[in-house]
């Protein structure tokens, strides 16, 4: 039999039986994901994605859904609503008024990357648990990936949700300082730029001063330790978010992670000298990149591994 591996270097295609699932998020609108594995397991991973990425662009999500199935767990690779660049999302038809207001003028929104409101990724979360419980579902392992990193810290942070029996952090990268260094000498200008366009209530416009395509409420998200996505994985500030996480939690890094502006193994460190986790484990991924491309296999030995310890 072909291993996972030997597919992925073969440039061979995965063929993953599953379920293309659509759910709701807690304001009302359609988003969609992966799942693998049957309901019995009683416990999911639910992955999320990075910036402009969505639930089936890498490999990585679906050789760690191969290996958790051979666990007898279930695996859900979510879109978030900032997935890919800029989107439309579309509310449920019986989203009611009580809701939001003038819903029926709002049948969708433009979200992506570019244009989503980090702080809604609560609702996305949540929703996607609410779906998952109906299914059988009753613990959850989060799993991020870059800025899904952020997201699902954020989340347990936020909610302290009793059904999360761990979370998973592949390349919790620092967005701030990374943009912050990148930009150099502009960075100040294009932060001030962002603020100056919100405070017009231009919040959701683009500039070509603006990298990446991001709308200044977006890049601000980021660039403005006020705001709480720029403080979770700042390594030069206090963690003070991902400390008051007490769920066991596992983070890992590639050794060759392009967006690090120090070893990964400091990085590491910072988050176990602030942790306030029941476990707190760690790894470095030799020759792995960012997104740990063609480092799958050895990502999902370690997860499956981690598990067996939070289960």
């Amino acid at each position: 039999m072909t291993t996972i591996k030997e597919t992925l270097l073969k440039g061979s295609p995965l063929r993953i039986p599953g379920t293309l699932v659509e759910f709701k998020t807690d304001d009302g609108l359609l988003l969609h994901g992966f799942l693998v594995g049957a309901s019995q397991a009683k416990t999911c991973i639910i992955y999320v994605h990075g910036m402009s990425g969505n639930f089936y662009r890498h490999q990585l999500p679906f050789v760690l859904s191969i290996a958790a199935r051979k666990k007898g767990l279930g695996f859900f690779s979510m879109n978030t609503r900032g997935h890919d660049s800029a989107a439309p999302i579309y509310y449920a038809k019986n989203y009611t008024k009580r809701k939001r207001k003038n819903t029926k003028k709002k049948k969708k929104i433009i979200g992506g990357t570019n244009f989503e409101k980090f702080e809604d990724c609560v609702f996305d979360i949540r929703g996607a648990m609410g779906t998952l419980r109906k299914m059988g579902f009753r613990k959850f392992v989060l799993c991020g990936h870059s800025t899904g990193c952020q997201k699902i810290a954020f989340y347990q942070y936020k909610t302290r949700d009793r059904s999360v029996a761990g979370i998973i952090l592949l390349a919790p990268a620092d967005d701030y300082n990374a943009h912050r260094k990148n930009l150099g000498k502009k960075w100040k200008s294009v932060v001030n730029l962002c603020k100056a366009l919100i405070k017009q209530g231009k919040g959701n416009e683009t500039r070509k001063e603006i990298p990446g395509g991001f709308s200044a409420r977006r890049y601000a998200s980021i660039a403005d330790l006020q705001r709480v996505e720029s403080r979770i994985f700042n390594y030069d500030g206090r963690l003070r978010e991902f400390s008051k996480i007490t769920v066991p939690v596992f983070a890992m890094f590639g050794s060759e992670e392009q967006y690090a502006d120090r070893p990964v193994k400091a990085y590491l460190s910072l988050l176990k000298e602030k942790t306030h986790s029941k476990r707190f484990d760690s790894a470095i991924v030799q020759k792995g990149n960012h997104s740990f491309v063609k480092r799958e296999n050895e990502v999902a030995k370690l997860v499956t591994r981690w598990l067996q310890f939070v289960r």
